[in-house]
């Protein structure tokens, strides 16, 4: 299943490694989409080939913007050059909620911006979830379970050909989990299974044709919990 009320729920097929993982294989979890093709080089899969990789097939994805202070002041900075029509992205923390609306599973996930769409939005103060809302805008990594797990102790990094673009702990956010999911479930009808982002550290990053993108969820000693690496083949979904 598609998500289709908030985000539409497309990602790009991919190369992951999950949690205790040695061999390396390639799982197709999503559809390929215009911009982003699979990678070619070998990443980990699960040592044990009878043990399915597990993903997230949200109904919705709820988004947090500006929950990192550094992330915040970027964006203060920012300026966008004339006449382009640049495709931002940036590394997230995913929670997918469970049947209960509490925490159930995460994953390491990638927010797209149209951020040419965004800013003509932003000038007009109208809403911009257009921008947020193509196919394949929130592509996803491999799943972990969230059982013994602090999801206020982990690190987030993305890496674009090779050099570190983001690095963060989920312990910078502004805003924690509790706190946005209790947001998330008093102002929007979520349901079991939908996917919350909870927000970036700075360093985005402007897609270009040719990158390969590496973004990783690790664990507090530094293990991966999720990794997914896309290779870019279009600068836009155009």
């Amino acid at each position: 299943m598609q998500g289709q009320a908030v985000r539409t729920m497309l990602g790009a097929s991919a190369m992951f490694r999950c949690a205790g993982s040695s061999a390396g294989t390639n799982v197709s979890a999503f559809l390929t989409t215009p911009w982003l093709a699979q990678a070619t080089r070998s990443v980990q899969a699960p040592a044990d080939p009878s043990r399915p990789v597990m993903l997230l097939t949200p109904n919705n994805v709820w988004c947090i913007g500006r929950n990192y202070a550094e992330h915040v002041r970027e964006l203060g900075n920012e300026a966008q050059p004339a006449g382009e029509a640049p495709m931002i992205f940036q590394v997230e923390l995913a929670v997918e909620l469970g049947h209960d609306l509490k925490p159930a599973r995460a994953a390491v996930a990638l927010d797209l911006t149209a951020r040419d769409v965004q800013s003509k939005l932003k000038s007009k103060q109208w809403p911009w979830t257009l921008a947020k809302s193509f196919a394949g805008a929130t592509p996803l990594g491999p799943a972990f379970s969230l059982t013994g797990v602090d999801p206020s102790k982990l690190w987030l990094t993305l890496d674009v050909n090779g050099k570190r673009r983001q690095t963060g702990r989920t312990s910078d956010m502004i805003f924690s989990l509790d706190t946005q999911l209790s947001y998330v479930r008093q102002h929007f009808p979520v349901v079991p299974g939908d996917v919350l982002l909870t927000g970036t550290p700075h360093g985005v990053s402007r897609m270009a044709a040719g990158d390969e993108i590496l973004a990783r969820v690790l664990g507090p000693e530094g293990e991966v919990l999720s990794e997914a690496v896309w290779q870019v083949r279009a600068a836009n979904p155009k």
